[in-house]
């Protein structure tokens, strides 16, 4: 009797940005996980208007082309990097939680769960250090991904971490619930 293999499950790793949202796509089916696709989205600033329109423009292109990401590849779960404000400037905080909510919003619309993690959850998960530098979790990423090259830009790596960050703790979930 043959044991059927696992089916491969297609996670979205996202690290929100107005001016660059990084994603990432694996797959993960039994224990190693498959490179789909990473990249950037970006957005410039639109000089010739107001700040608030500058922004609703800015969000609405990311909109449609997150959308774009999620029609190509049909993922069965998110993970985001989850927001945080450390003091940095309050106006590029808010922008940031603008792209969050819309990401929170195209998810929940599509009826893909998403959860998040924090900078420091995601270094741990993937680098046993949650210190660790960003050249630190891209080399390791590389390693996980069997990537020839360090996934980059920054913003994709840091959002293929959130996806392998995703898988690992939803295995974690999976092993504590069957042992209860």
């Amino acid at each position: 009797m043959s044991i059927p293999a696992p089916t491969a499950t297609t996670i979205l790793g996202v690290d929100p940005g107005l001016a660059a949202l990084g994603y990432g796509v694996i797959a993960a089916g039994g224990p190693r996980f498959t490179l789909i696709v990473h990249g950037v989205l970006r957005t410039q600033r639109h000089t010739n208007v107001g700040v608030g329109r500058d922004l609703t423009l800015r969000i609405g292109e990311l909109a449609r082309a997150f959308q774009a990401v999620l029609d190509e590849h049909r993922p069965d779960s998110a993970a985001i990097e989850e927001f945080r404000f450390y003091g940095k400037s309050i106006i590029s905080s808010l922008q940031v939680a603008n792209v969050v909510g819309m990401l929170r919003e195209a998810l929940r619309a599509r009826g893909i769960p998403a959860a998040e993690y924090s900078a420091r959850d995601i270094k741990r998960a993937i680098t046993g250090n949650a210190n660790a530098s960003k050249a630190q979790v891209q080399k390791l990423v590389k390693i996980l991904l069997g990537m020839a090259d360090l996934p980059r830009p920054e913003h994709a790596a840091d959002a293929l971490a959130a996806a392998i960050t995703h898988v690992q703790r939803s295995r974690f979930a999976r092993a504590i619930e069957r042992s209860s």
